[in-house]
């Protein structure tokens, strides 16, 4: 998944929005990445991945990681015609690990700003402020079948079931409960799940080209689209600019919605088989190595690789790009991250 540029028009709409009701906190503007160049497929390029852990939730151990970089070498020359090398520089406590980057948020924080909070009275206003607008060009039909509702009658009853559905999905992700009896989201460590802060992390980072987690990004911000407003918060995917790698961003990929077996899961993504659990990954994967590597934007082409899942259902959204054709559409290239 790559989300609408910082600086973009409509990031800067949202974050007018966010900074106009807020009445402190520092600005932070972040400079637009120069243009993107083509990643060159005349030489081998190193991947050098970061496992980020919470040690609460099901997890990938060595020996499937391992499995997992050796198929995507595989894939991506057989797919995007690149030789790529993945090396594991770590794997490291996901709490910990954003507690020493504590400064990277200071840095950002015009950026984390951007974060909302649901439990705010204020936060609920610009959310609903921002699903109105995302919804405005789509047909209540479409917005009825996404949300698996009953017939809408209005433009603002499509936005009121909107809300009600994002924030009741977004609810029940954040208060699963796990074995060691906590819940998924920690009310006191808000930024390990927040999209706001793993971009700050992620534009930052020097260490790695591409984070893999055990964890979830879910959560409210003011620049959601409407595939992840329909899944209640989730984001599975991102790739970052990044002045500091051979790439000039660095991708992240959350494992925790393909790999937890939670009632809610079950429910809404539908089982996945253990002995393809790997392959859903690696479409995951494939489909944000695809910003990274071929700079392809964001689309909505049916099964294709540079779509991403619009709702929940990743097990289904991966075998329909297994069994279908490549994609024979043009796709746009990214200009800018």
């Amino acid at each position: 998944m790559h989300r609408p540029p910082i600086l973009s028009p409509a990031w800067i709409v949202s974050f007018l929005l966010v900074v106009l009701a807020s009445a402190s906190a520092a600005q932070t503007v972040r400079v637009k990445a120069p243009a993107l160049s083509a990643v060159p497929k005349d030489r081998t390029h190193e991947l050098r991945a970061l496992y980020l852990e919470d040690p609460r939730l099901p997890t990938l151990d060595l020996r499937e990681r391992q499995e997992l970089f050796s198929r995507l070498e595989q894939t991506v020359r057989d797919q995007y015609g690149y030789e790529v090398r993945f090396r594991e520089i770590g794997r490291t406590d996901l709490a910990g690990y954003f507690a020493a980057h504590a400064g990277v948020f200071q840095k950002h924080a015009g950026i984390v700003r951007m974060r909302l909070d649901p439990a705010l009275d204020h936060d609920r206003e610009v959310i609903r402020g921002l699903i109105q607008r995302t919804t405005a060009s789509l047909p209540l039909a479409r917005i009825r079948d996404d949300l698996g509702t009953d017939e809408l009658s209005s433009r603002d009853r499509a936005v009121t079931v909107a809300v009600q559905h994002f924030l009741g999905r977004l609810r029940e992700i954040q208060s699963l409960r796990l074995p060691d009896g906590t819940t998924v989201a920690d009310r006191e460590r808000p930024e390990l799940n927040s999209y706001m802060h793993w971009c700050a992390l992620t534009h930052e980072m020097e260490e790695a080209d591409i984070v893999f987690t055990n964890s979830i990004i879910v959560g409210a911000d003011a620049e959601m689209p409407w595939y992840v407003i329909r899944r209640g918060g989730v984001t599975t995917g991102n790739v970052n600019a990044n002045r500091h790698n051979a790439f000039g961003a660095t991708a992240v990929i959350t494992l925790f919605p393909l790999l937890s077996e939670a009632p809610f899961w079950l429910r809404e993504r539908g089982p996945i088989p253990a002995a393809e659990r790997l392959d859903v990954i690696i479409t995951l994967a494939m489909h944000e190595l695809g910003h990274l590597l071929l700079r392809v934007a964001e689309h909505s082409h049916p099964h294709c690789i540079h779509s991403a899942c619009a709702g929940l259902r990743y097990y289904d959204w991966h075998v329909a790009i297994r069994d279908s054709r490549p994609c024979p559409l043009p796709h746009e290239k990214l200009s800018h991250y």
